[in-house]
């Protein structure tokens, strides 16, 4: 008998054992699905992280060559709010989406007049997409910070600028397959080249230390 299957005399062979010969192969097939099953989504996000994020963004602008400068002393008091509600999400188990939104809202009021309305229209977007209710996976912080650079919209401030460049390559970089410590690391570097500014940069080279931990 040949080894080639599906002719009449060896249906009936299979059947008369007891299998279904439209059923073999099966199995490697339920091995295939099982294993695409347990591939790995976008590492999930810990409130935490996110306080330990804002933290360190508050102790950068605290260590700033220009620590009087009105940007630098909103930054410091916006973080330092940021981080005390990141705090509370993190106790009261709100989540780090929960942290992530209620930190961003907590910020965006000590915007300077002078980048107020990037500051402000960032912070309110990336607050506005994260969503307390869902995981906060590694994705999220992604469009959450490309909610923030289509907010900027045409502003043409220095903050304006260099948060559209760091959204755009940010998703360039996670886009063709890069994590988020690696992709954040690039975004940083191509935004102090494209669209440098001193704020902007205090903030993303501060999380970029939390997220390379």
């Amino acid at each position: 008998m040949g080894t080639e299957p599906g002719t009449a005399r060896e249906i009936a062979h299979e059947l008369s054992r007891g299998i279904d010969p439209d059923g073999l192969g099966n199995d490697a097939l339920g091995v295939d699905v099982a294993r695409a099953a347990e591939v790995p989504g976008p590492p999930l996000l810990e409130a935490g992280c996110v306080r330990a994020a804002y933290e360190a963004i508050a102790g950068a602008g605290e260590r700033a060559d220009a620590p009087d400068d009105a940007t630098f002393v909103s930054l410091r008091s916006g973080a330092r709010a940021a981080a005390d509600a990141a705090r509370v999400a993190d106790e009261i188990g709100a989540g780090a989406g929960g942290a992530l939104r209620t930190a961003a809202r907590a910020w965006y009021p000590f915007a300077v007049e002078s980048e107020g309305m990037s500051w402000r229209a960032g912070l309110k977007a990336f607050s506005e997409t994260c969503d307390s209710n869902a995981d906060a996976d590694q994705s999220l912080v992604v469009r959450a910070v490309e909610a923030a650079g289509a907010a900027a919209g045409r502003d043409d401030t220095a903050t304006g600028r260099a948060i559209r460049a760091f959204s755009d390559e940010l998703r360039r970089r996670t886009s063709a397959g890069e994590d988020l410590p690696t992709a954040w690391g690039g975004a940083v570097h191509h935004t102090a080249e494209a669209a440098p500014d001193p704020v902007f940069q205090t903030v993303v080279d501060a999380v970029h230390g939390v997220l390379s931990r």
